[in-house]
């Protein structure tokens, strides 16, 4: 009959044990489901630390200047998010969050092929102008049909530019400045395109063209 108290006595124990045990695991499971929830419901701050993280760093490699379009689509989108956290509307500025994030990466990824693509176009409009500053100054030197020939003063502005800019181009390139000598051979590109629409030379009498 003892034997039998104590054999009850152990299993209200067991139980308690049991009993208390699941108990236990029911409060973290709550805890573990209020911080889920304040997280999901609440301004999201690690998402904001990401985007603004990722834009750094996009930044920091130059995709504004070598993705431009993905890295203003990220300040557009963060942009956005800022707006949706005023309004705490925090559900649709996680969203934007996380879109700023990736768009901040894929800039990022995307910069060293434009450079290199850049910088190839750069070279080969580089190569393209001496030779038309070459033909240019050939052309210029020739009296055409045994006439005396003047060259018009934009022509020799054109020239003049030239000679400078040839110099400073590969410099920049050299440098890692791909944009800015990409830019300012763009500039000269559609002055070539005027001038190849234009006679280059100017014959004595003649109103001058402009380039």
């Amino acid at each position: 009959m003892e034997n039998f108290g104590e054999m009850l006595k152990a299993i209200d124990i067991t139980y308690v044990y049991i009993i208390a045990g699941v108990v236990v695991v029911l409060v973290i499971l709550l805890l573990i489901w209020i911080l889920f929830l304040r997280k999901k419901m609440g301004p999201p701050t690690e998402e904001i630390k990401n985007a603004e993280m990722a834009l750094s760093e996009a930044k920091q490699q130059e995709a504004d200047l070598y993705a431009p379009v993905e890295y203003k689509s990220a300040e557009d989108s963060l942009a956005t998010a800022t707006h949706l956290l005023a309004a705490k509307e925090y559900s649709k500025a996680r969203k934007a969050l996380e879109e700023a994030t990736g768009q901040a990466r894929k800039a990022s990824k995307s910069v060293e092929g434009n450079k290199a693509k850049m910088k190839a176009e750069a070279e080969r409009m580089l190569s393209d102008f001496n030779r038309q500053v070459d033909e240019l100054k050939l052309r210029s030197a020739k009296p055409e049909m045994d006439i005396p020939a003047t060259v018009s003063s934009e022509v020799q502005e054109l020239v003049g530019r030239w000679e400078i800019m040839k110099m400073r181009i590969p410099d920049l390139i050299q440098r890692g400045s791909i944009k800015a000598a990409y830019d300012e051979l763009k500039t000269i590109e559609v002055v070539f395109n005027n001038a190849q629409r234009h006679d280059f030379i100017v014959q004595p009498g003649t109103d001058k063209q402009s380039i």
